[in-house]
């Protein structure tokens, strides 16, 4: 095992804790635990009891041997599923972007807020966009945000709402709850959700939400634009598009309309 100073070598430890258990569906007992990973009994004890507070070993009662939890399988879904979005996504985001020649985004949920997970963009932008991959916003102030908070119950849209911090980055920002409610039945009632200048000033975007095969709002796609070409004739004309490409994604992801 490789040697490093203090809790770099804990990681390392807990790390080859996690995948000798991995390997042992039944668990393992503490002392073929230790005799697997060659630590000394009290270190494998003091470590596996921080993988079990927090959630990802546990102690049978009557065998006393430990074992891996599911919450292992959640995380790697949770990548898998960010592969498999990216997968589904990429190509008929370039092809939206090529059409509409503008800056596409790919954003995913990620708790309370969004990430950038990909970023077509045509040609230079006349505005130069902050937008990023890895890029992680609050879903109040953005078109892709507000399209996936529009789409959740509301009870969890305020939990969200009453978690963040919430500030004006421009005049136009939405800063109170109420006026969010009112938002979001605007963006249901319409499909989509429009960006305009709320976050970043000069640029306008049109977005909507990618749905799961449970229906629930994962992710979602923005066209975005400097506020000079982005003008209502050419959300009209790009709004098709953009839905088009959205339900695409969705259907790949297992969502069926009713």
């Amino acid at each position: 095992m490789r040697s490093t100073p203090g809790s770099v070598q804990s990681i390392d430890r807990v790390l080859e804790i996690l995948e000798t258990l991995s390997t042992a569906p039944l668990g393992m007992s503490l002392s073929d635990l230790s005799a697997a990973t060659g630590l000394h009994i009290s270190t494998t004890h003091r470590l596996v009891n921080v993988l079990t507070e927090h959630g990802y070993a546990l102690k049978d009662s009557s065998s006393g041997k430990y074992r891996l939890t599911l919450r292992t399988f959640e995380i790697g879904s949770r990548v898998s599923s960010v592969w498999n979005l990216l997968s589904a996504a990429k190509p008929h985001l370039d092809e939206l972007a090529a059409t509409s020649q503008e800056a596409v985004h790919l954003v995913e949920r990620d708790g309370n807020g969004i990430v950038y997970l990909y970023k077509a963009e045509p040609f230079q932008q006349l505005v130069r966009m902050a937008s990023h991959v890895g890029l992680r916003n609050p879903m109040y102030c953005t078109g892709v945000g507000k399209s996936i908070l529009a789409l959740l119950p509301q009870k969890e849209a305020e939990e969200i709402w009453n978690s963040e911090e919430i500030q004006a980055f421009s005049p136009s920002t939405i800063t109170t709850f109420p006026d969010m409610i009112k938002e979001m039945e605007r963006i249901r009632t319409r499909g989509y959700a429009i960006d305009d200048e709320e976050h970043e000033p000069g640029v306008r975007c049109i977005a909507a939400a990618i749905r799961n095969w449970a229906g629930a709002p994962v992710a979602a796609v923005s066209i975005s634009a400097p506020v000079t070409r982005m003008d209502e004739a050419t959300m009209d004309r790009l709004l098709p598009k953009l839905l088009a490409t959205v339900e695409e994604i969705s259907r790949m992801l297992g969502y069926a309309p009713s």
